[in-house]
C-alpha cells in the first residue's frame, strides 16, 4: 500500500498539486522538510494502511496534518507485494484530489 501511496503522490506532484517531503528526513529531524512541513498552508498525509506510519512520522515531528487519506479506504487489501496496478494509482490520485479543498 505504501507503494501505491508514494505513486499517487509523485503523480499530484508532478501534475503540478504540492510538493513531496521525505519521510525518513522527517523522522530524522532534518530541518529543511520538517519547517517546510509546519510551514506549508495546507499538508495531505496519503497513507497505505491504518497503520499510518506516514501521519505519525509528520505528528512526532510537530506537523500538523490538515488532510489525510488512507490507500485501503478503496478497498484494497495490504500484501507483501511490491507490484501495483496504474488503476490502483489512479484510484489513489482521485482519493488524493477529493480530499482537497477546491480552489
Amino acid at each position: 500500500m505504501g507503494q501505491i501511496a508514494n505513486a499517487a503522490a509523485f503523480r499530484l506532484v508532478t501534475g503540478g498539486t504540492g510538493t513531496m517531503a521525505c519521510l525518513a528526513a522527517v523522522s530524522a529531524g532534518m530541518a529543511g522538510p520538517v519547517n517546510g512541513a509546519k510551514e506549508a498552508r495546507m499538508v495531505l498525509v496519503i497513507d497505505g494502511c491504518p497503520v499510518k506510519c506516514a501521519a505519525k512520522t509528520l505528528e512526532n515531528a510537530g506537523v500538523k496534518p490538515t488532510h489525510h487519506v488512507l490507500v485501503t479506504d478503496l478497498g484494497l487489501r495490504k500484501v507483501d507485494d511490491l507490484r501495483h496496478s496504474p488503476e490502483d494509482v489512479d484510484r489513489a490520485l482521485r482519493l488524493c484530489l477529493d480530499a482537497l479543498p477546491r480552489d
